[in-house]
């Protein structure tokens, strides 16, 4: 399925140093937050901050991402991506030095967020960009959902294998492992043959956001709106089981990554369309509609079943939606987009986790699934009285 995207050549190996990356950025995330706890005693907010950081660093790389994605291409972005997630594992690794104080261990670690926030913001552009070059523009939703599926995969398998080292065999081969998987990443990427230049290049490349945002806002409010909901099951979902004193909030949340894989699966082939807009409108409302289940559920089992249809309805909204930020784009300035339409899931994701603590914490467990569930609504209505994209194509 995945050579099938395209005629010029497969996804797959793209796919595979994607995953590299986001498997190391996985198996740091388990570890972290322990190692600041045990080694140097930190308390809560500390640890948030530190672990927060690398969602700053990974907005602050967006414009720089998307211009390098436009000048160099995206196989030289996504390897850069890699090297910066390599000198992530290697900061980690120098926070164990015992010759250093511990404030310049943990400003090691401090580091590593900072690299790993910087790398994230590369990869993801840089192989988005890549994959769409593969595929024509034609393919360009299915290219940008596989790829979407190789970093949540990633990124969900490295988190289960870094809880797994960290217990079994501690926070130094962890960091080994954190190096090691994306320096075969970057042998990987070095292998393949440069990818040809989504517009062949151009003048317009780099170009500033100001000239960008009047046909990307829309588009990105709505990716934002959707993304209200996953922010409030990943910082909270497991919470709200605990506050309910249920069993299982692990597992639901599992479910959540079980319903975005397949429908990453089921609905890689049916993304790519002239209209986005009947579809992103239904699909949010299969959103909605997990989250009010969460909402109102009497039991564990309800919510279980709200999260997994929050993540089928949540997994397809990026693809679908930067279709029309690719065809609006002007010749050689697609990363430049990208990464704008990236800036819109990144304070999203941010800021929603903030409002639903503010919520939980003035309302109760279940207010923010009633938040993301109005937001998901407010984006079907968007897209239902937008124009179509079609009528704004740049020439």
């Amino acid at each position: 399925m995945i050579y099938r995207v395209t005629a010029r050549g497969g996804l797959l190996p793209i796919m595979l140093a994607m995953t590299s990356g986001m498997l190391a950025m996985g198996v740091a995330l388990p570890a972290l937050p322990l190692e600041l706890q045990s080694r140097f005693a930190q308390g809560t907010t500390v640890i948030g901050l530190v672990m927060g950081i690398q969602a700053a660093a990974t907005l602050l790389s967006r414009p720089w991402a998307g211009r390098m994605a436009d000048r160099r291409g995206g196989r030289d972005t996504l390897l850069c991506g890699l090297l910066c997630t390599a000198c992530s594992g290697l900061a980690y690794s120098l926070a164990l030095v015992p010759v250093l104080s511990p404030v310049m261990q943990q400003a090691m670690i401090v580091a590593g967020r900072l690299a790993m926030g910087l790398g994230e913001g590369l990869m993801v552009t840089g192989g988005g960009i890549w994959a769409v070059s593969l595929a024509g523009s034609e393919k360009a939703g299915a290219a940008m959902s596989w790829i979407g599926l190789a970093i949540f995969a990633g990124l969900g398998m490295g988190t289960a294998l870094g809880d797994v080292i960290e217990i079994h065999a501690g926070f130094a081969r962890l960091c080994l492992v954190a190096i090691i998987l994306p320096v075969a990443g970057m042998g990987l990427t070095v292998l393949m043959p440069a990818p040809p230049r989504l517009h062949g290049g151009g003048h317009d490349g780099g170009m500033r956001w100001k000239h960008l945002i009047g046909h990307t806002w829309a588009w990105g409010l709505t990716l934002a709106l959707s993304a209200v909901g996953f922010a409030a099951i990943s910082s909270f979902l497991v919470i709200f089981y605990a506050a309910k004193d249920w069993h299982g909030g692990g597992w639901a949340l599992g479910l959540f990554g079980a319903g975005h894989v397949i429908a990453r699966l089921v609905g890689s082939a049916h993304v790519d369309r002239d209209d986005v807009r009947p579809m992103v409108a239904a699909i949010m409302l299969v959103e909605a509609l997990g989250l009010t289940l969460i909402w109102l559920a009497p039991g564990p089992a309800w919510a279980a079943a709200g999260s997994f249809l929050t993540g089928f309805g949540f997994s397809l909204t990026y693809p679908l939606l930067a279709l029309p930020v690719l065809r609006q784009a002007p010749p050689g300035a697609a990363g430049s987009a990208i990464g704008l339409f990236d800036v819109f899931f990144d304070i999203a994701a941010g800021s929603g986790a903030v409002m639903s603590g503010i919520m939980a914490g003035v309302a109760g467990p279940r207010s923010p699934f009633v938040l993301a569930m109005l937001s998901a609504v407010a984006g079907s209505v968007l897209m239902l009285v937008i124009r179509n994209p079609d009528t704004d194509r740049a020439p």
